[in-house]
């Protein structure tokens, strides 16, 4: 059977999608599907480089760049909705470190038992992996929420300022999981199944739910859920900026995100295989998802009857970016 490592993988990405449209109309379609059916993903290394004694994780990289992505989107954004480069900046910081912080305690409180009790410095180390969105999505609102007091914005302004930011920056990091090997699918024997070394944990939890013998030395192969996850942020994203024009309302845009995410979110989570404690058949993901769509839907209704759009800058000279 065929192997990609994680750098062939990215590599991938960049065949350009003409050559696969070719494929189709030669009545290449059947072929295609014999051939991806065929093809494990090894997953051999999350390590992408050392620098001295610093070890950098292709999860960290990749998290990196969805930070980089979301930012670069939020002061695009920014400029036009009178938000401006400099303010749009730092929100996008404040988010950033309110997101961080929230997404690694949620993790950690989740995981104390089995991966942090007697090694409490372990959950300082990030670049290992160990990231809940949710988490980060309550940090990141309350450190926006700070912000938006601080500048006299309006919270409804700028959660539709970050919305599309926020799902392309999460669909970057889920393929960080990819590579690293956590937030992985249940045991998959198709096509595209992927396969981490001993190193990654999935072993660990494949023996700890009974899947495999103590003495197994290889986990299962498993569904690529991930890539599943960050094609589905990455569509959010774009469905986003296309209905934007159509929002007549603040807080409409993120009202959306809101609902569409938790739907998506909610379904994807029976792919996941990861998770060793459940609430009742549910994952916990799928509890907050619950939680979060009534949210996402009244939010969309108040939005709808609320006071039409204004730029950040109407009537508030002093956050003009010229003043700063």
């Amino acid at each position: 059977m065929a192997t990609l490592t994680p750098l062939a993988l990215l590599r991938l990405q960049w065949v350009p999608g003409n050559v696969l449209i070719a494929v189709f109309r030669m009545g290449g379609g059947t072929r295609l599907h014999l051939l991806l059916s065929n093809v494990e993903v090894m997953m051999t290394d999350p390590v992408a480089f050392q620098l001295g004694r610093l070890t950098i994780r292709w999860y960290g990289v990749m998290v990196a760049l969805g930070f980089l992505a979301a930012f670069q989107l939020v002061q695009h954004r920014g400029k036009r909705r009178g938000f401006g480069a400099g303010p749009a900046g730092d929100l996008t910081f404040v988010l950033m470190l309110g997101g961080l912080i929230g997404a690694r305690v949620l993790y950690v409180m989740q995981n104390w038992s089995t991966e942090f009790s007697g090694r409490w410095l372990e959950a300082l180390r990030i670049d290992h992996g160990g990231l809940v969105f949710y988490g980060g999505f309550i940090g990141a609102a309350i450190a926006g929420g700070a912000m938006c007091r601080f500048r006299k914005w309006r919270f409804a302004d700028a959660a539709d300022l970050v919305a599309p930011a926020l799902a392309i920056g999460h669909a970057l990091g889920r393929i960080g999981c990819l590579i690293n090997g956590c937030c992985f699918g249940h045991p998959w024997q198709a096509g595209l199944a992927v396969r981490y070394p001993v190193s990654s944990g999935v072993l660990d939890v494949h023996i700890h739910k009974g899947l495999l013998g103590a003495a197994a030395t290889a986990a299962l192969p498993v569904f690529p859920v991930q890539a599943v996850a960050a094609a589905a942020n990455l569509a959010l994203c774009g469905l986003l900026l296309c209905i934007e024009p159509r929002m007549r309302r603040s807080g409409q845009l993120f009202a959306c995100y809101l609902v569409l995410y938790s739907c998506t979110r909610f379904a994807i989570e029976f792919l996941r295989g990861d998770y060793i404690h459940r609430v009742g058949v549910f994952t916990p993901a799928q509890v907050i998802c619950v939680a979060l769509f009534p949210i996402g839907l009244a939010w969309l209704l108040w939005a709808v009857r609320g006071s039409p759009k204004e730029t950040a800058g109407q009537g508030r000279p002093e956050q003009r970016p010229d003043d700063e």
